[in-house]
């Protein structure tokens, strides 16, 4: 069989992963698992498929090693939904090559990582490479929406057994240590309907809200932090709904609100803090009356630079920059270049990460091949030559990080 780092097998793997559609919703992820589990098999390697739910599922390999050491390879299986005909000019799950990219939703975000990360791992069990600790293969359902994969595994594995998590989520080939917290809101307000030409029998929800709305930049402007590496906190009302029609004062408003955090924020007083402000409202309307329903809550994730997990990746980082520059001034050597210009850095969105941390005890490293920019958006594409370049960088940092048997 092939080297599975080789260009001829790795290339068709990752398209084999781009024609499959996993996007969430509804996911689907199943599919993608059944074919891991195939190609798993073939190299020779055990895995583990647990059901989330009808028709999605996580993935778990592991390559035994001989010490009591544990590291973790993380990716999710799900992508956003695909673009249509008239916003991109490539097929999201054709799997186009042209110029040296290849086209399809998920390139970037992040099956380009995720299919880096298996072939990292299988590569040392083809080459019988036996490392001093164990390597976990991990890939989940759901992370574009709630991590119910992710989840799933933490309620069922004990996840103080590990010793570092690498997530493979796109950072142009770049190290990051961490990312912000988020927590999504929606705040209903209600009040009481009457005829348009008569508002003053009614109480306005839509205006009430436009209160809320100025609360909350108030208040977000009060509390807001700033963290060299992981950047500022924010607040945005991303989407609204309210009212019958244009002669009904509307009784209902509701609004969805996303808060991204840094340290030191906490989620749980922030909340309450925003509660208290809404009471406020209350105490000078009170006939209003309204609800909060948190949708999401993502904690910050943060890593010391200096954890061995993050210095051993710089270090990786360094020297396959130092290789391509070597090759000369060109096209080439400038992309390995530009894919270093901050060498400690957040990554804007969040991941699988802050479910699986052991609330912030594991070490949590963020690389991948593709672009964050090019994720969700119109013909995404990854570099074939950096996504080829990370499947070597996945696997010197398990072998470093776990070491040899004859070490």
């Amino acid at each position: 069989m092939k080297s599975v780092r080789s260009r001829e097998f790795a290339v068709p793997f990752l398209q084999r992963l781009i024609e499959v559609d996993t996007c969430n919703p509804p996911g689907n992820e199943h599919k993608l698992s059944l074919l891991l589990q195939e190609v798993l098999r073939e190299l020779g390697i055990s895995s583990t498929i647990t059901i989330v739910e009808q028709g999605r599922s996580n993935l778990e390999a592991v390559i035994a090693g001989s010490g009591n050491r544990k590291l973790m390879f993380c990716g999710h299986l799900d992508t956003v939904s695909p673009w249509s005909a008239a916003a991109g000019s490539y097929p999201p799950h054709g799997a186009v090559i042209e110029g040296g990219r290849m086209y399809g939703r998920g390139t970037s975000d992040m099956k380009s990582g995720l299919a880096a990360m298996l072939l990292a791992a299988a590569s040392l069990h083809q080459d019988g490479f036996r490392l001093a600790g164990d390597l976990v293969f991990l890939a989940t359902a759901g992370e574009e929406v709630d991590s119910c994969g992710a989840r799933l595994y933490a309620d069922q594995n004990s996840l103080p057994e590990l010793d570092g998590i690498v997530i493979g989520e796109p950072t142009g080939s770049r190290v990051a240590v961490g990312h912000k917290g988020a927590l999504w809101l929606r705040i209903s307000l209600f009040g009481r309907s009457a005829h348009g030409s008569m508002p003053q029998l009614g109480l306005n929800a839509v205006e009430g809200m436009m209160e809320i709305i100025s609360l909350l930049h108030r208040h977000a402007l009060e509390w807001q932090a700033t963290d060299p590496v992981l950047g500022s906190s924010s607040l945005s009302v991303n989407k609204i709904t309210g009212g019958v029609q244009t002669n009904v004062v509307p009784d209902s408003c509701t609004i969805d609100v996303d808060i991204r955090t840094v340290p030191p924020q906490e989620h749980g007083p922030l909340l309450r803090e925003i509660e208290n402000k809404l009471q406020e409202i209350r105490q000078r309307h009170a006939d209003y009356r309204y609800q909060v329903e948190q949708l999401l809550d993502r904690s910050v994730v943060y890593t010391d630079p200096g954890q061995r997990l993050i210095t051993t990746a710089l270090e990786i980082a360094a020297q396959q920059r130092r290789q391509g520059q070597a090759g000369g001034p060109g096209e080439e050597a400038e992309v390995h270049a530009a894919r270093d210009v901050t060498p400690i850095q957040g990554v804007p969105y969040y991941t699988d990460g802050s479910v699986l941390h052991d609330n912030g005890r594991l070490p949590v490293l963020i690389y991948g091949p593709g672009d964050h920019r090019l994720a969700h958006q119109p013909d995404e594409w990854v570099d074939i030559d950096a996504y080829l370049e990370s499947i070597d960088f996945y696997r010197e940092l398990a072998i470093r990080f776990l070491g040899r048997t004859d070490d």
